[in-house]
């Protein structure tokens, strides 16, 4: 560039008329107003203490504040899960009847707009019968549909759905939650026990050497509740083998159901023994057979005593029948000797399994709760454990006490 162009271009460049404007300063951004979080809190109840509520709603606000960390969108629609197979097939038959008469329907009126009506005021002859009594059949028609659909419009003014209204649903809960309350403000009592001495020991029950006692195991429930305890039963087989057969036996289960899996403890005493096992009729009067059998078998052996708590012994009829019901005895109880066959012993388990089971039991007998066998298996020889099959058996309905 020539150097008088170059000059003069210099200082139109330095005219400050097209110098850069200086940067704007940035402006501060406004604090973003803070929205004050609202608690949805319900209102106190009177039976609870102001340190409780305070309490309770602080884990609430926590709750209400916390963040989900999966996926908490509702599940999708799916109206087949929720709808009954059987009644959308009458729906499905009703909705194709209603098709097929709309059809007819159709059918009829594109066959009067092509043809034409028929209309009574064209032949005014009064001595035609025949169209006298065609008008008088269209009209008793007429009255027919017209009284079904009144009757069909009185159905839809009183059906209500089988669902439950949201009213009805809020009072249930209302209900739900005032029983909560109440009982979480009463002190917790699971089983009311007395201690049963354990530590005695009976020499007679101690096994040999070079012998092989099959060992079974029985978990114990409250039916409806909580989990009593699993105990380990070892079974004197080198004594009494038959006795310990037959309990084995329905230990399994055999092939036409029968089993100690699902039965009851029919009979607790406190402090003395509790009765179970009856696996055709679970209340104390059946008495099982076993399969191929036409007798039932008698009493094998007395020699063994009732003399630590924790026997088990094999229930013997007057008739000298022995039914697969047994005891389990809470005490030394030697007027059960040479009545009942002992033929196990509990060797380990919870420490409270008897006084739990005892504590369910009235002076007569019956039981406040039901106690049940829930599962039963044995250990193999090999120390592997196989679990029984269930009792399938239909037992008679019994009577409910009244309160």
């Amino acid at each position: 560039m020539h150097p008088l162009r170059e000059r003069t271009c210099d200082e139109l460049l330095e005219n400050p008329a097209l110098r850069t404007p200086p940067p704007e300063p940035e402006k501060p951004k406004p604090p973003r107003p803070r929205k004050i979080r609202e608690f949805k809190l319900p209102p106190r109840f009177p039976l609870l203490s102001k340190e409780f509520y305070a309490c309770w709603c602080n884990h609430r606000k926590e709750l209400q504040m916390a963040r989900p960390k999966v996926d908490d969108s509702p599940p999708g629609l799916f109206p087949e899960l929720y709808l009954k197979p059987r009644r959308l097939d009458y729906y499905a038959k009703q909705l194709e009847e209603t098709m097929n008469v709309n059809k007819e329907l159709l059918k009829r009126i594109n066959l009067i707009q092509r043809t034409g009506g028929f209309v009574d005021c064209w032949m005014p002859e009064s001595n035609n019968n025949y169209n006298r009594l065609l008008c008088q059949q269209r009209q008793r028609n007429l009255d027919e549909i017209r009284k079904a659909n009144l009757y069909f419009y009185s159905r839809l003014l009183i059906a209500r759905s089988e669902q439950l209204l949201t009213k009805e649903l809020d009072e249930a809960w209302r209900d739900t939650k005032h029983k909560l309350i109440l009982g979480a403000s009463l002190p917790f009592i699971l089983f009311k026990t007395e201690k049963i001495d354990r530590d005695i020991r009976d020499p007679a029950f101690d096994k040999p050497p070079n012998v092989n006692r099959l060992k079974v195991s029985m978990e114990i429930w409250v039916l409806g509740g909580s989990k009593i305890g699993k105990v380990l039963v070892e079974l004197f087989n080198d004594l009494v083998p038959k006795t310990c057969q037959l309990f084995l036996n329905l230990i399994r289960g055999d092939p036409k159901g029968h089993a100690y899996t699902g039965t009851r403890f029919f009979r607790i005493v406190p402090n003395l023994y509790c009765r179970g096992g009856d696996v055709t009729k679970d209340n104390g009067f059946g008495c099982y057979l076993p399969e191929g059998e036409s007798d039932y078998m008698g009493a094998e052996c007395y020699r063994l005593k009732h003399t630590v708590p924790g026997v088990l012994s094999m229930v013997v009829t007057s008739d000298n029948e022995v039914c697969g019901q047994f005891n389990i005895i809470f005490k030394p109880l030697p007027q059960f000797d040479g009545k009942h066959v002992v033929f196990g012993r509990i060797i380990s388990g919870p420490t409270q399994a008897l006084e739990r089971i005892s504590a369910l039991g009235l002076p007569l007998g019956t039981t406040t709760s039901d106690c049940i066998i829930r599962y039963c298996g044995w250990i193999t020889r090999f120390g592997q454990y196989r679990e029984g099959n269930p009792n399938t058996i239909k037992f008679p309905p019994r009577r409910k006490n009244q309160k």
